[in-house]
């Protein structure tokens, strides 16, 4: 009888040693995510929102996969060897089981770059799945309502899928909140809510004693900044005795040396938003040129968080270079506040999603 019991109860817990483990393993599967977004051109910004992106998820223990149409006349390396990356020809590629959460992504993800606008803003190839759906930071890239009465048919209800939707500017809240009846959140760039490490990871190997170092500012401009700098940059060199180290944007540009040489800068002048922010990462006086065609809304809003209005140039003739040498100020508490803030933002619809 005894021994009857023993070999019960040998039985029993070795059925319940199994049983732990298998759900164990259940329980440690890792929630795949597809993260879509629609910019495809050489973009250094948005090839770092990716990279971000990527990062915090897989610091939140997910399994992210950065999901871009294939262009092949565009530089793709570094998202293939920094993230887990996924081409396609068109969305309809895409199986309503091959990701668990759909995450449209930070930039100027809401403005009419291409004939996929609908698809990578809005996820309309997935409006009839069953899939928790959010936005992140997502941009109208203009401080003007850019969409007409039939763009606004079409995303009315294929927003109303989405567990929540977030902005990366303030201005948009209000446009958005007028056309389509929403009030998305505020959060921060991709690229502020990461640890500064990780920037500095992808520069590790570069050596700066084998580098050309010098007292030089960083200049980084897209398509209108370049043209009649002349008089500007022959300023830095004679009044601050700075040299130039300008970075030119091409499809051979390195992500890698972008950061090396902004980080390794005396301070920085562009017209860019992502170079705007990866100054004050680094910590680097900047001055930043409005660009109308770039969507100013984006650096007014961080300048009106943060503090920086003084730094944004609306006139090329009222650039003061002097600002150069001046060290940045920004509200730290404000940005650490509004980084946590993101964060959980990030975490709370990330915690919707139930393990079925």
């Amino acid at each position: 009888m005894k021994f009857r019991l023993l070999k019960i109860f040998f039985i029993f817990n070795y059925l319940l040693f199994f049983l732990i483990i298998y759900n164990y393993s259940k329980n440690d599967h890792k929630i795949k995510i597809g993260i879509f977004g629609c910019r495809h051109d050489i973009n250094i910004g948005n090839y770092l929102i990716k990279f971000a992106m990527h990062i915090k998820l897989k610091e939140l223990c997910y399994d992210p996969y950065i999901v871009t149409t294939n262009h092949k006349n565009v530089n793709i390396s570094f998202i293939n060897h920094t993230t887990n990356i996924i081409l396609i020809k068109n969305y309809s590629q895409i199986k309503e089981n091959d990701f668990d959460i759909l995450l449209v992504n930070s930039d100027q993800t809401w403005r009419k770059w291409d004939k996929y606008f609908y698809d990578c803003g809005f996820l309309k190839f997935a409006e009839k799945w069953n899939k928790l759906k959010f936005v992140y930071g997502a941009s109208l890239g203009f401080d003007y309502w850019d969409f007409n009465k039939k763009d606004e048919k079409i995303i009315k209800p294929l927003l109303k899928d989405f567990s929540d939707i977030s902005v990366r500017e303030r201005g948009s809240i209000k446009l958005i909140k007028a056309h389509l009846n929403i009030i998305p959140k505020f959060v921060l760039d991709p690229t502020l809510i990461i640890d500064k490490k990780y920037y500095l990871d992808l520069i590790k190997n570069y050596n700066d004693n084998n580098q050309n170092i010098s007292n030089y500012i960083f200049l980084y401009g897209l398509y209108s900044l370049k043209p009649n700098m002349k008089l500007l940059i022959n300023k830095v060199k004679n009044e601050l005795n700075y040299d130039i180290h300008d970075f030119n944007l091409n499809n051979n540009s390195l992500v890698e040396d972008f950061i090396y040489y902004l980080k390794n800068s005396k301070g920085v002048i562009t017209n860019s938003y992502h170079c705007t922010i990866f100054s004050i990462i680094f910590n680097k006086p900047f001055i930043t040129f409005n660009y109308k065609h770039a969507g100013i809304e984006r650096i007014k809003s961080l300048s009106e968080l943060l503090g920086f209005e003084n730094r944004i140039v609306y006139n090329r003739q009222n650039a003061n270079i002097s600002l150069l040498k001046i060290p940045l100020e920004i509200n730290n508490i404000t940005l650490n506040h509004e980084k946590i803030e993101s964060i959980n933002y990030l975490k709370k619809n990330l915690n919707l999603y139930k393990i079925k």
